[in-house]
């Protein structure tokens, strides 16, 4: 009976999420052709946006987090099971209801300021925006609960204990740190706790404002209320809307089969090189990258079209799997990249001259993978693929034609003045609605409501993360760790120096952490600090993005590598020697774009987009 109303709730919950990102891509869709076509938008658009953002962000989350564990690391996890995995699982899960109750604690101080104020053209209360956070968080408390419900008793109670032990220690140092008998900076037993809640397998969201939170609870700098308050401020850009846009378009060219037509053309064309399929897999995961925006989705489609053909040509899983891991670190930056989208939303930095400098950036990374390629393919260790027929190959054009404009609509239309990047998100999806509906027909509803609930729920827990990183943002800008790190940078006399040591701490940092929470927590930091020592904030903030990808897809800890053994079926031990030489090749990319900033910037200044 319990489970079954659960279930009914999330279902509801699923439909809710469902409606706001259909109701918003077409309002965003329609306002930008009333502007541009009929010279007078939707004026109410950008008050139901933000009305709809809030119900992906605080209901999707929590559908998204009942459905998986969240993003989350959870290595340590999978390496444990009995008692001990039941204990650190509700460890997380403590942490979760822990983070949501003090996020509930404060909300009510918060959702009443919210309710004195109105949206500007609507001219209705701010409560229609903020009180989705309530619901949301209620939701988190309730799906947490039914995890822990299906726990063994006694881990439940050690997972319990362990947690009250560790926040005993930090009421202990706040009472010292109060009486002024400890100098410490909070924020450092502060990491340290949020190392612990990282190892537990807790969403890295919920991680995200536990440090916050941990802060003003130890410092006293700024009420509780701040928690919730950081949370609706960080979804405030209206580039954010544009996440949940790419996400369905990528899924769109899934289930649709416009990605396996993509493919398929491109195996056409470099199939018969050294290492061909290989070669194609790299080629095929540039392209993609620029449609589908989501790494998660590149692996699953490219990964899932390629491994066919590459074991039927004899290809090893663990050669395949290697190209396939590197590929999507390369990709970061393709437009139009979720990470580039996060990067403009929290910095100075344009989206469109982002998606314009990344282009070069990822090419060169390619060829250091293709050359790295030909190199492993001496002495036939890499079979080639079938012989090159111009006739095949130029047939593969007309049917993959449509799936190639669907990233020259969205840089396109940036570029051209004609749309923002969430209108221009906004264009793309409907495109492949069109396409995938009248020009395939290949358009199942179930597939479709597949697609619109899976991309809706996941971008619900990156909007999320976005939202919750903000908080944290709060308390390190409070703290002043910004300006530390800055004085500690800026010592160093040269440039350059700077540059190297700070992308080795972001591929380190991208070991550990998904690519969009070290994004969010170094780029505010070290941009900054680039930019008073003359490096182009622009290329400074597309190298650290693909550092960042290299990190996260780096093995032995990198999270994306995984996904990727799991998409390829390879073995991830056996897999690491073979991925590791394709990621010293990105590395020697890395290196080359850091030398020459012309690779990044020639692009956005021959458009005039800097």
């Amino acid at each position: 009976m319990r489970t079954r109303i659960l279930g009914g709730v999330a279902l509801g919950n699923e439909a809710l999420v469902v409606a706001a990102i259909v109701i918003d891509l077409f309002v965003t869709f329609a306002n930008s052709i009333a502007r541009y076509g009929f010279n007078g938008g939707i004026h109410w658009a950008e008050d139901a946006s933000m009305i709809t953002i809030a119900m992906i962000t605080f209901l999707g989350a929590p559908a998204y987090f009942r459905r998986a564990e969240g993003m989350s690391y959870s290595a340590l996890l999978d390496q444990t099971t009995g008692l001990r995995h039941d204990a650190l699982k509700a460890s997380g899960l403590w942490i979760v209801l822990g983070v949501c109750g003090l996020s509930l604690d404060a909300f009510p101080a918060f959702f009443a300021g919210q309710m004195t104020q109105t949206l500007a053209v609507l001219n209705i209360s701010r409560g229609a925006v903020s009180g989705w956070i309530g619901i949301g968080l209620v939701l988190m408390v309730v799906f947490a609960v039914e995890k822990l419900a299906a726990l063994r008793l006694a881990g439940v109670g050690l997972g319990l204990g362990a947690v009250g032990v560790v926040t005993a220690l930090l009421l202990i140092f706040r009472m010292f740190y109060d009486s002024g008998a400890i100098d410490t900076d909070p924020l450092i037993p502060i990491a340290i706790a949020m190392t612990a809640a990282f190892l537990t397998g807790a969403p890295i969201a919920v991680i995200l404002a536990l440090g916050g939170a941990l802060y003003f609870i130890i410092t006293g700098d700024a009420p509780l209320a701040a928690i919730p308050a950081g949370y609706q401020s960080g979804i405030g850009s209206f580039v954010l809307l544009a996440v949940p846009f790419f996400m369905l378009a990528g899924a769109l060219m899934e289930i649709s089969g416009l990605a396996a037509r993509m493919i398929d053309m491109v195996q056409h064309w470099v199939g018969h090189w050294a290492g061909g399929l290989l070669q194609a897999q790299v080629v095929a995961m540039y392209i993609f990258s620029g449609i589908s925006g989501s790494k998660a989705a590149d692996i699953a489609t490219v990964g899932s079209v390629m491994k066919g053909p590459l074991r039927q040509r004899g290809y090893p899983p663990t050669e395949s799997v290697a190209v396939l891991a590197a590929a999507a670190a390369m990709g970061e930056v393709i437009p139009p990249s979720l990470a580039l989208l996060i990067l403009g939303s929290i910095t100075n930095l344009s989206v469109g001259s982002l998606f314009l400098a990344g282009l070069v950036p990822a090419a060169a990374l390619a060829l250091a993978m293709a050359v790295a390629i030909v190199i492993r393919s001496r002495g036939g260790r890499l079979p080639r693929g079938p012989k090159f027929n111009l006739g095949r190959a130029v047939r593969s054009i007309p049917p993959s034609f449509p799936a190639l404009l669907m990233p020259v609509i969205v840089v396109g239309c940036i570029v051209g003045g004609v749309a923002s990047p969430t209108e221009s998100s906004s264009f793309a999806t409907i495109y492949g609605l069109v396409v995938a509906g009248l020009v395939y027909r290949s358009m199942r509803l179930g597939a479709l409501w597949v697609a619109l609930r899976d991309a809706a729920l996941t971008a619900g827990m990156v909007l999320f993360m976005v939202a919750a990183s903000n908080v944290l943002s709060q308390a390190i800008v409070i703290d002043g760790l910004g300006r530390t790190l800055g004085r500690a940078f800026g010592s160093l006399q040269s440039p350059m120096l700077f540059l190297f040591l700070s992308m080795a701490a972001m591929v380190v940092i991208g070991f550990v952490l998904e690519g969009f929470p070290a994004i969010l927590i170094s780029a505010p930091i070290l941009l900054p600090v680039a930019e008073k020592m003359g490096i182009d904030p622009l290329q400074y903030g597309i190298i650290l993005t693909m550092a960042v990808g290299i990190g996260v897809f780096m093995p032995p800890v990198g999270i994306g590598y995984y996904v990727a053994c799991a998409v390829g079926d390879a073995p991830p031990n056996a897999t690491m020697r073979p991925s590791l030489a394709y990621n010293v090749s990105l590395v020697l990319g890395l290196i080359v774009v850091i030398l020459f900033p012309a690779i990044t910037l020639a692009v956005p200044h021959f458009f005039d987009f800097h």
